[in-house]
């Protein structure tokens, strides 16, 4: 068998000339990103980087205004319910003056 020094380091590479650390970075990234796209297949991680990206961005604005109109929405549902309920409370004052119980 025949073995040669590849450099003054000890470190091991293989023969596309990646070392180890350098593998273990690339495995280290890719359980990052693996991590990151949970629940995203190929095809559609894909859309986003390929020709549809212009369409994806087109669509993450839309759905960035639906989520601002909603949070508008419920702001004034909260205020309403709030008003309802005065009202409510005020109704029963009324009735109970009315019934002669207070």
């Amino acid at each position: 068998m025949d073995f040669e020094l590849r450099g003054s380091n000890a470190m091991v590479e293989d023969e596309a000339g990646e070392s180890l650390a350098d593998r273990k970075k690339q495995l280290r990234d890719q359980k990052q990103l693996d991590t990151c796209a949970e629940g995203f297949d190929v095809g559609r991680l894909s859309k986003l980087m390929g020709s549809e990206a212009a369409y994806t961005g087109e669509l993450e604005d839309l759905y960035d205004k639906m989520l601002a109109k909603n949070d508008a929405l419920s702001k004034l549902v909260e205020q309403t319910n709030a008003k309802v309920l005065e009202q409510e409370n005020q109704n029963m004052k009324l009735r109970c003056r009315v019934a002669g119980l207070e």
